[in-house]
């Protein structure tokens, strides 16, 4: 699935759905929350397919996790603020698009792949007792 930018920011790119981390949740409820609120999907975590780091001089460091979902209940619809369009497409869709960022071009190839690699979710116990998700390959 990918979203059209419709904010300011990116206005008429294809990318993934996608956000910031609130401080009271985890990456994995951010992207489940982000995905929701963006394109109406209600999905669950499957594992990471992506992370991409970049460091531009004009906004700083920033690091983008991504990961692949699989979606439970609703269909594909834009929240009308943030996007203006939200589909599942296939490769040949996405390749007759205008603006696909190449990082999102690379993403949507390795997640409609049929050997892709993620890594996948562990719970892990911290010292603490607390369970985490430890992803790992």
């Amino acid at each position: 699935m990918l979203v059209r930018r419709a904010s300011r920011r990116g206005r008429g790119n294809w990318q993934v759905p996608g956000g910031f981390i609130e401080p009271d949740e985890t990456i994995e409820q951010a992207v489940v929350r982000e995905v929701e609120e963006e394109a109406g999907v209600i999905a669950s975590v499957e594992g990471i397919v992506a992370l991409r780091n970049r460091y531009a001089p004009e906004v700083g460091n920033s690091l983008y996790i991504v990961m692949l979902l699989h979606p439970l209940s609703g269909e594909p619809r834009p929240d009308g603020r943030e996007v203006d369009r939200a589909e599942y497409l296939s490769w040949d869709d996405i390749q007759a698009l205008d603006q696909v960022p190449a990082v999102n071009l690379e993403i949507a190839q390795r997640v409609l792949s049929p050997n892709r690699h993620l890594l996948m979710p562990r719970s892990v116990a911290h010292v603490s007792g607390v369970p985490f998700n430890l992803f790992i390959g």
